[in-house]
């Protein structure tokens, strides 16, 4: 998906469609799919060859997918969600892209060296990428688009990724001049980067979409506007927008000046914005989608009708943001009781209905710890289900508070699958706990826009990650951090951070993650409920699709049987 994972588009729709980054990776039981789940370990899923009961579309060199959602926006630098981020994939290379292991590989730079003390990478590019404006791509729209990424004026969520390199928080933090950031283009074809420290996973990280390439040129054209249409962005990847119609589909053809064009083999990727996970089943019934996502009901439906199905852990981890701004969630007992005092166990079971599992930390069994993975090395932080030492808590923190009752308002995205789900959260409350919840229901944009405004009580959130290692869950909730929406800050929970990204020995290293997973689920600014795996459905036409945690559905290289 964007190899990449960021704020889950809260897909809960049962999204298309097909993902982490943005992003996972727990052992899969095929349960009763009836096609393999490729690599049980990764998590990773191409689709294999197999016969599908629904042929698909029917123009030729096309296919058509279900995104579910309105992408807020296609600009690299500012994007936080999956779904952006996915088709930024297919419109842009960066330095490197993931393949179908999630591995880097090259893409405009051919090749990289790295110094003896590995804090120097540097990158020879190709030669023969070109801009969809006709200029050609060089080092400098790298340095470019990693300047503009964190200049304070941008204020990107995810300035923080670029923190790796030399002096660029302190630019970032308006303490040092971009001269003196480890991030330089030698000339059009070499591009260097100086680390502030070792870090074995920065390959990885920039295969990320917020290290696309930049035109210069279109973004200063179109400045706030840049991503808002199919005519305001300029790309460089294996597709062009072809056509942008809000709220209903994006069309993307394949280009024509495309550096790997032989690669390709689409000719053109419909994707509607289908949320209604009932009309997203009847159009692929009559033809008119070739791929997408399934809910548990449906997912019982096509294994009944002999029709086969593919799953992927797409390695996210859902929970409550907790707005630490408002008073009554302030209340660490508060937040503890809404998050013990659910049974997500049959929340998994009667309402998700596949092999997602219940989550009792934030990062997921997707991520690779030190010997193993990192969720068993931690081992579960809170019981759910404790609806005795829920009730316990919420009596004592109503004392503290001053008040009798309590009332607080869920956000969530609008789509069936997103109402469904809360409404089980919303009626556990009341009855565990007597504390009346209200639902706020709007598009998926607007969730992300209220949520980054801090305009929100409790919200409904999932995270895949970035790459595969803990930090990429973790440091979402330090100080400052531009995807933190909580409101959190723990000088505690920071510092452990900062021995992470400064400690060489890996033992050390991950030790301070452990520390970290534990603190942050002591304080709770969120609380997790569910570890997602995702069902899904293919036309007989469409093969060769990548969905995995760090790629949250990849066609570069799918084809038409």
């Amino acid at each position: 998906m964007f190899n990449k994972k960021r704020v889950i588009a809260l897909l809960l729709a049962a999204a298309m469609s097909t993902a982490m980054l943005f992003s996972a990776c727990t052992p899969v039981d095929p349960g009763t799919n009836t096609t393999s789940k490729g690599d049980t370990e990764s998590g990773d899923t191409a689709n294999p060859e197999v016969t599908a009961k629904y042929p698909g579309t029917a123009e030729e060199g096309s296919v058509t997918i279900n995104i579910s959602t309105e992408p807020p926006k296609m600009f690299s630098t500012l994007v936080t969600d999956t779904v952006s981020g996915a088709i930024l994939d297919h419109l842009s290379d960066g330095l490197v892209n993931l393949d179908a292991d999630n591995k880097p590989v090259p893409a405009v730079a051919k090749d990289w060296t790295i110094s003896e003390d590995t804090l120097v990478y540097t990158f020879n590019l190709r030669d023969d990428y070109v801009w969809t404006n006709g200029e050609k791509v060089t080092a400098h729209d790298f340095e470019y688009a990693f300047k503009t990424l964190l200049d304070p004026k941008t204020a990107a969520p995810y300035a923080y990724f670029g923190y790796d390199f030399k002096n660029a928080k302190e630019f970032a933090e308006g303490k040092a001049e971009w001269a003196d950031v480890g991030v330089k283009a030698i000339d059009d074809v070499t591009f260097e980067l100086t680390l502030a420290q070792p870090t074995a996973y920065i390959l990885d990280k920039l295969a990320f979409v917020v290290f696309l390439p930049l035109n210069q040129k279109a973004h200063e054209e179109f400045g706030d506007a840049y991503g808002t249409e199919a005519d305001k962005i300029v790309t460089n990847g294996a597709f062009t927008m072809e056509s942008w119609a809000h709220e209903s589909e994006i069309v993307l053809k394949k280009s024509d000046t495309y550096a790997q064009k032989d690669t390709v083999n689409l000719e053109k990727i419909i994707m509607k914005m289908i949320g209604d996970t009932n009309t997203a089943m009847n159009s692929f019934k009559s033809h008119e989608i070739d791929m997408i996502g399934l809910n548990g009901d449906q997912l019982a439906q096509m294994n009944t009708e002999g029709q086969p199905t593919l799953e992927y852990d797409d390695g996210s981890c859902w929970y409550f943001e907790y707005n630490l701004g408002n008073e009554v969630l302030a209340n660490e007992k508060v937040r503890r009781a809404l998050t013990i005092g659910l049974d997500t166990e049959s929340f998994v079971k009667s309402i998700v209905k596949n092999n997602s599992s219940v989550a009792t930390q934030f990062t997921p069994p997707a991520i690779a710890g030190n010997n193993g993975k990192f969720a068993d090395e931690v081992g579960p932080q809170f019981k759910s289900n404790d609806i005795e030492a829920a009730k316990k808590l919420i009596d004592e923190a109503k004392v503290e508070l001053g008040i009798k009752d309590m009332e607080l308002t869920l956000l969530i995205d609008d789509g069936d699958t997103a109402a469904k789900h809360a409404a089980y959260f919303q009626e556990s409350w009341q009855s565990n706990l007597g504390i009346t919840v209200n639902i706020e229901a709007v598009p998926f944009k607007s969730r992300i826009d209220k949520m980054q405004q801090g305009d929100f009580q409790i919200v409904m959130a999932g995270w895949g990650p970035d790459f595969n290692d803990p930090i990429t869950f973790l440091d979402l909730f330090e100080t400052g951090n531009g995807n933190n929406h909580t409101g959190y800050s723990n000088p505690a929970y920071d510092e452990l951070l900062d021995k992470v990204r400064a400690e060489t020995d890996k033992d050390a290293r991950f030790a301070y993650l452990v520390e970290a997973e534990k603190l942050l689920m002591t304080d709770l600014p969120i609380g997790p409920y569910y570890n997602r795996v995702r069902d899904y459905v293919v036309s007989d036409k469409l093969t060769g699709v990548v969905r995995t945690a760090f790629q949250d559905f990849n066609l570069v290289n799918a084809s038409i049987k």
